[in-house]
């Protein structure tokens, strides 16, 4: 066991839980690079290579933070934390924050291993870095409004399906990555393509997303996205029936 003092703020939990258990911290750190490193190093497309670290990405951020939430809810925890006299808004601020950097710390290992076996100019390992944490901060916030919905853990995973499967869809993980029309305007809304655009960049790929829009639109829909998710904080801390 790690020692770790007993938390003293709701947001102290989940380092405490992330960290505390040795074995637990072990597979955390060790299945991204499973699941990551070896598809890296292989003859496939490195479109599929993109689309195999976003998704771990995705559902990473998404199944957490949902998860998480949707257990201290049944456990009481928030509702406890609700009578403290903390505003919801900053709860859920810290909850998002801290959630984000903790899978981003658990992420990246393989994402340094990936850039090593694929060596890709600074600029580019940079955006996709970046695009990456964007992505992370969309998928928590995407599990977090989720959990204002549902008390079921097991709802998380049916209600994120439904949704990431159609902004996986549009961000071009696996369609045509040149749309035009409405679906050109619909994929420039998701975080999750930018960072599609900069990994398979940093794969070799030509894209035609520039590094800077990677760094500037995610960086404007997620500060909306995690706006309005701590918005929903009165309606998450309140009682379910």
């Amino acid at each position: 066991m790690l020692n770790l003092n007993p938390p003293d703020a709701y947001w102290k939990k989940d380092v405490v839980a992330f960290f505390s258990r040795r074995f637990a911290l072990i597979i955390k750190m060790v299945y991204p690079i499973a699941l990551i490193v070896p598809v890296a190093a292989s003859s496939i497309p490195p479109e599929y290579i993109a689309a195999v670290i976003g998704i771990v990405a995705i559902m990473a951020g998404t199944f957490g933070a949902g998860e998480t939430l949707t257990t201290d809810l049944n456990d009481g925890i928030l509702m406890r934390v609700s009578l403290t006299p903390i505003p919801p808004q900053r709860l859920v601020f810290e909850v998002l924050s801290v959630n984000v950097v903790l899978d981003f710390f658990q992420l990246l290992p393989p994402l340094i291993l990936v850039f090593i076996l694929n060596p890709a100019p600074p600029v580019w390992v940079a955006a996709a870095l970046f695009g990456v944490f964007m992505t992370l901060v969309a998928a928590n916030c995407i599990g977090i409004f989720i959990a204002n919905f549902t008390s079921s853990p097991a709802d998380v995973l049916l209600y994120a399906t439904a949704i990431l499967f159609p902004l996986i869809y549009i961000s071009g993980f696996f369609r045509n990555q040149n749309p035009e029309g409405i679906m050109e305007v619909l994929r420039s809304l998701v975080p999750f393509a930018y960072m599609n655009d900069a990994l398979q960049a940093v794969f070799g790929m030509t894209v035609q997303t520039s590094p800077a829009a990677v760094f500037v639109f995610p960086t404007i829909i997620c500060t909306v996205m995690a706006v309005g998710v701590c918005l929903t904080a009165p309606r998450l801390l309140s009682p379910r029936l």
